[in-house]
């Protein structure tokens, strides 16, 4: 199983574009995911992982953690709307125990193998960020 983890940088975390992101509920789906990814030929690094608390204060929906250019950033993206909302549940369900999961995909292939090993695997509140729009994939 090989994925990267993202809670030990520092950086702040930007719109995650061309990326589905979804959220797995226990260790044991998370690690059965990335396998079926990995067999499936996602690279580590086209997999991003946050967990916990750690994972939350990455996740950093109102860009607090980051300062002013971060804080500035969030708010532009809060115009957009669903981007905040998104950001939100997802530090909700870090907070809660559970596992975040972000796959780059290059076209509607990837993005429909993604989906179908996330649904396989527990996967809920999965989106698709693309470059100008958040598209909901599954919000079991």
């Amino acid at each position: 199983m090989e994925f990267t983890s993202l809670n030990e940088g520092t950086n702040f975390l930007t719109y995650p574009a061309n990326k589905v992101i979804g959220i797995l509920s226990t260790p044991e789906e998370l690690h059965a995911a990335v396998t079926e990814l990995n067999n499936a030929g996602f690279q580590k690094e086209q997999l991003q992982v946050l967990c916990g608390e750690k994972g939350a204060e990455r996740l950093d929906p109102t860009g607090e953690r980051h300062g002013f250019l971060a804080r500035l950033y969030r708010f532009v993206e809060k115009f957009g709307d669903m981007e905040s909302k998104h950001l939100s549940e997802y530090k909700s369900e870090l907070l809660g125990g559970h596992f975040l999961l972000a796959i780059d995909v290059a076209d509607e292939d990837d993005r429909a193998r993604v989906l179908n090993v996330l649904k396989t695997h527990g996967g809920n509140r999965v989106n698709f960020f693309g470059k100008w729009t958040v598209e909901g994939l599954s919000s079991k």
